[in-house]
């Protein structure tokens, strides 16, 4: 019996092994994925949520970062108002104090307080500008208080210089909702600031 080889010929194509086509569907899907949450504006955190990056607990430089409430060597009471204004519209700290805002929004209108350097507050004004209204955006240097509300932040001040607080809720910021916290090397007394 004579065997019979046959020859590829013109035209004729390997076949692809399997995994390779199933691998290539799940690559094709997860770039196809993240595609569509980076035009969003949205992360894998969940829908309609944004969380700024974390300066972290180390960050003692700069403008400091997120830390434990029970870390805090005093507690600085802030009021947001539908006037556009923040009571006090100034804060003053020490470099390396950590303090924890009580912000309480005694309003009708939802306000935020967010806290950062001009660079942070652009950020987080170019976030909210890709949500849609109603959308979750709080992160580890912004809190977002419904009418009533209260939340607290507590925040690690770094280097000496100027920082702000401001509500990026649309018109907000730019009506003048923003006050200014100042970090000098002095120590600030360690009662509680009430507005």
């Amino acid at each position: 019996m004579s065997q019979t080889h046959v020859k590829p010929g013109r035209g004729s194509t390997p076949r692809t092994p399997r995994w390779v086509k199933v691998f290539g569907i799940i690559v094709i899907a997860l770039v196809l994925l993240f595609v569509i949450l980076h035009l969003t504006g949205n992360s894998l955190g969940g829908p309609g949520s944004h969380t700024p990056p974390s300066s972290g607990h180390e960050n003692t430089g700069g403008v400091g970062g997120p830390a434990d409430a029970d870390e805090a060597a005093r507690t600085v009471e802030v009021i947001t108002l539908d006037t556009m204004t923040f009571e006090p519209s100034r804060i003053n700290v020490s470099a390396g104090e950590t303090v924890t805002f009580v912000v309480t929004n005694t309003g009708q209108a939802v306000h935020e307080f967010t806290l950062g350097d001009a660079a942070m507050q652009q950020e987080h004004a170019d976030e909210m500008a890709q949500l849609g209204d109603g959308m979750a955006h709080t992160g580890p240097n912004s809190i977002t208080l419904q009418p009533g509300e209260t939340k607290q932040l507590t925040w690690r001040f770094g280097d000496t210089g100027t920082l702000e607080y401001g509500c990026h809720e649309p018109g907000h910021y730019q009506a003048g909702m923003r006050g200014q916290i100042t970090i000098t090397l002095t120590q600030v007394p360690t009662e509680v600031q009430q507005p």
